[in-house]
């Protein structure tokens, strides 16, 4: 019996054309719809439930989107909600490869099994995993969900292990992830090729204590950056740049 492709994933939304979502190049976003984590700060909470209010784009639509563009981008960012909660995103990452476009996966690093598939297919080029904080109880109340904190950690270690690229991004979430359990979310990736800090949504704490951050704790990976300041590099690799001969 010839087993079914699964569907592709419902897409909530197309960016054509962003200079933001992978730093050094023009890419293109879609955003599926559906995440089981439902965290305060999430700045997209209509792409949350898994069934599709208000509409979705046709695939077929978001595709063609994609190859008219394919000249002008360099890539596509697949992005959520989550997408790894559609055994179709294999597939969508198949057929973007094919109009010869790289592909980067967002992911919140709660299915192992899902993003183990992803990567062992080596159609992605690139995977960035949001950490919402060290792995203890306050990664309930970051994340607004009961999470078993074994797969953010197995996912945690699949990116420290695969080769290619990667980045993990943490957020600061005002009187629950903050200054401290940033440094302890650094020291547990230790050896991470790139992570990213990010402010709040209403911009809290400010670049200065996100910086002071990244001094205390940047030396555990090899580059640590700000959010929209990656000329400031605090990570081993920029600090051993910036040291004069």
């Amino acid at each position: 019996m010839v087993r079914r492709a699964p569907p592709l994933p419902p897409v909530r939304g197309l960016q054509p054309m962003s200079l933001t979502a992978w730093e050094g190049r023009v890419t293109a976003v879609l955003q599926i719809q559906g995440c089981n984590f439902h965290c305060p700060d999430c700045p997209v909470p209509h792409l949350i439930a898994t069934s599709v209010e208000g509409g979705s784009i046709p695939i077929e639509s978001a595709l063609e989107a994609l190859y008219r563009r394919r000249r002008w981008l360099d890539a596509v960012v697949i992005a959520g909600g989550e997408p790894t909660l559609h055994e179709g995103t294999r597939e969508l990452v198949r057929l973007v490869r094919e109009f010869g476009l790289r592909v980067r996966l967002h992911t919140n690093g709660s299915n192992p099994l899902a993003l183990r598939e992803l990567l062992d297919t080596g159609e992605l080029a690139s995977v960035s995993m949001t950490v919402r904080g060290p792995l203890d109880p306050t990664y309930a109340v970051a994340v607004g969900a009961r999470v078993r904190l074994a797969n953010v950690y197995e996912c945690v270690e699949l990116l420290l292990r695969a080769p290619g690229e990667h980045e993990f991004r943490v957020p600061w979430l005002p009187q629950v992830v903050e200054h401290d359990q940033m440094v302890a979310v650094l020291r547990m990736l230790a050896g991470a090729r790139r992570v990213v800090l990010e402010p709040a949504r209403d911009g809290s704490p400010g670049v200065r204590t996100l910086q002071q951050v990244g001094r205390a704790a940047g030396t555990y990976v090899e580059s640590c950056v700000v959010a929209a300041r990656p000329g400031q590099d605090f990570g081993a690799r920029g600090r051993s740049r910036s040291v004069s001969p």
